[in-house]
């Protein structure tokens, strides 16, 4: 009997399994196999969302056309403006935030893929369009 793949969510499985290496995740739980599983959802995860801005709504929003093989496609997702409470990677430009950053974050951050994204509120300011 397979073991099933302990990854967050049902797409996270598929992705790792289109990868081609699902067979060796299942077969077996060494070390080794569990480090290539990390770097391989990594991978997989690593890739740069296509997002650009659509409008200005209000000084602290901002509309969001967001392209992503691995979460879909929002095209007139609303980014408010907040702190970052954690480290992470800005979504437009890869650099990296630090806790405390001016960030731009989904709206509805509990109900879609890209919730837990940030921009850098620098970087999304510099390509809003006017």
């Amino acid at each position: 009997m397979h073991r099933t793949l302990k990854l967050s969510d049902p797409w996270s499985q598929i992705i790792v399994m289109l990868n081609g290496r699902a067979n060796a995740y299942l077969a077996s739980a060494s070390r080794q196999v569990q480090r290539e599983r990390a770097a391989m959802t990594a991978v997989a995860f690593d890739r740069a969302p296509m997002v650009d801005v659509v409008e200005r709504p209000t000084s602290t929003t901002a509309t969001v056309y967001w392209r992503d093989a691995t979460c879909g496609c929002y095209g007139h997702q609303t980014w408010r403006t907040s702190r970052a409470r954690a480290a992470g990677v800005c979504a437009m430009s890869g650099k990296r935030i630090a806790p405390g950053d001016f960030v731009y974050r989904p709206s509805s951050r509990s109900t879609v893929c890209n919730g837990h994204s940030m921009i850098l509120a620098s970087v999304l300011e510099s390509r809003a369009p006017v």
